[in-house]
């Protein structure tokens, strides 16, 4: 009875909230004009017109009928909808002081990654000193080259020994470069405890940022579930979270100050880091504390690159497999660069543009994060007339700015030549700054723009030139042609699919 009671009073407290929220919503109609978009029924609002899979699709159908800026509420909740580059860049980096906290992500909390993850904290003092050190960790990135070389040769080696499993060999290949480059560790299968560690919490956080749950908190309920109705269970997976995610912060950060003691390591963004603590910072809570940082965001290092790293090499593979002649013409790039006997290097990297253009192609054809990281606007604001309230979700619509007519022609189609320069007879007549601008959108916006985004395309850049230079991708000839499919979620992949991977030379051997 008592859980009986507690259930009831929860239902009728969460009613009266809602009522609540809907009278002081229609007074604030009556205030101030707020953006157009689809009309809310009473008490749920927009609940039943929010997406339930590919929601960067009906963001952007939205944008057609409703235009830049598109206004929902969710249940009592704003949101605010940016489809274009020019609002984006106006209110997430024009109007970022005001534009770069985050919305409460409840499972995300429930885990604990707001406590060290900078990427969840609220926006002020700590997560300004959290994103300055990242910065300075990652300020130098030949220092990580090796790095990159050690993973990509592994990925190639594993593409030639095992070409069917590619999205093992772009997992591992991911991990490989990012826990080689924050912790010095070279970890040389999938099933490393390493890997599978940052695998389960890269899965676990995919899950906790899952669209749907930017808009209901199902914690108050799961705390409360009774055993018989699955409590036990959750409570289970909870704490092997939260294992998970101490593994992945003390395991390797650990292993990697003993390795500094001994004198015996390798360069890493952590080894950098506590090392400079060790010369600019007095022993004590002052000298514990900053350790405790760098510890958090050597794990919070994996999550920035790793995911994103992997959905744009699988992106990579579908558009090579479905675009033979785009990979006939990088090819013959490479081999005009580069001697028959040996890889490509960061560096060729000014000498091979068609690479670069492939690679920041495959970045805008379909963005691994298309509807990005929701940002929060902390105070009241106002834009072209419109009233934006505080409080409200503010999401800057990737896909669509990427995929914007009047800044990239033709883009549904993927054509890396639009990245060439304005000079080359085969790039199209885009804006070359307008699109550079607008391929950024990629990693975020503003303050909370992806702090690894550089490193991530250092990987990517070496991992397509290399491969392209031992391997030709087609589709199976007898199978159908794959799909232009994509998951839904925080996170996009395409829909399983085999590409036919032969090696054209043997530069491996």
């Amino acid at each position: 009875m008592a859980m009986l009671d507690l259930m009831l009073a929860f239902l009728a407290t969460g009613l009266v909230y809602l009522l609540y929220r809907t009278l002081h919503n229609q007074r604030s109609r009556n205030v101030a004009h707020k953006p157009p978009g689809p009309r809310p029924w009473p008490i749920v609002g927009n609940l039943f017109d929010m997406p339930r899979h590919t929601e960067w699709e009906t963001f952007s159908n939205w944008a057609k009928t409703y235009g830049d800026v598109v206004y929902v509420n969710i249940v009592g909740r704003p949101m605010i909808i940016l489809n274009t580059l020019e609002a984006a860049n106006d209110l997430l980096g024009g109007r970022s002081a005001i534009y770069s906290d985050r919305p409460y992500f409840p499972l995300v909390d429930w885990i604990g990654h707001p406590e060290f993850n900078f990427g969840f904290m609220p926006y002020g003092k700590a997560w300004k000193e959290h994103k300055k050190i990242f910065v300075n960790g990652y300020k130098q990135l030949s220092n990580y080259y090796d790095a990159h070389y050690f993973a990509t040769m592994t990925a190639l080696r594993n593409f030639r020994d095992d070409p069917e499993h590619y999205a093992k060999h772009t997992k591992l290949h991911a991990g490989q470069a990012i826990i080689a480059a924050t912790y010095g560790t070279e970890v040389d299968k999938f099933s490393d405890p390493l890997i599978e560690t940052a695998e389960r919490v890269m899965s676990d956080i995919g899950v906790a940022l899952l669209p749907v749950l930017w808009i209901f908190n199902p914690v108050p309920l799961l705390k409360h579930l009774p055993n018989w109705l699955g409590g036990s269970y959750v409570a289970k997976v909870t704490a092997k979270c939260k294992q998970s995610l101490a593994d992945l912060q003390h395991v390797p950060f650990n292993q990697t100050k003993s390795a500094l003691a001994s004198g015996i390591y390798k360069y890493s963004f952590t080894s950098y880091l506590l090392q400079q603590a060790e010369s600019n910072t007095a022993a004590g809570a002052e000298r514990e504390d900053l350790e405790n940082t760098i510890r958090s965001l050597a794990a919070v290092a994996y999550g920035a690159a790793s995911d994103t790293t992997v959905a744009a090499e699988e992106i990579f593979l579908l558009a090579m497999a479905l675009h033979p002649e785009i990979q006939e013409r990088a090819q013959k790039e490479i081999d005009s660069v580069i001697d028959g006997d040996r890889l490509p290097k960061f560096e060729d990297r000014e000498r091979l543009p068609y690479i670069s253009a492939i690679m920041k192609e495959t970045m805008r054809w379909h963005s691994p994060v298309p509807a990005g990281i929701p940002h929060m606007l902390s105070r009241d604001d106002y834009y072209k007339g419109h009233f934006l309230p505080a409080g409200s979700t503010v999401v800057g619509n990737i896909w669509n700015i990427l995929h914007d007519p009047e800044i990239f022609e033709n883009p549904m189609e993927f054509q890396p030549q639009r990245f060439l320069s304005s000079m080359d007879q085969d790039a199209g007549s885009e804006t070359p700054s307008k699109m550079e601008q607008a391929r950024r959108a990629a990693f975020g916006f503003g303050r909370r723009a992806c702090p690894g985004r550089l490193f991530a395309e250092d990987g990517l850049w070496l991992l397509f030139a290399q491969f392209l230079s031992v391997f030709s991708v087609s589709s199976d000839p007898k199978g159908p042609r794959p799909e232009l499919k994509f998951t839904s979620g925080s996170l996009s992949h395409p829909v399983p699919f085999q590409p036919i991977i032969r090696m054209t030379t043997s530069t491996l051997d």
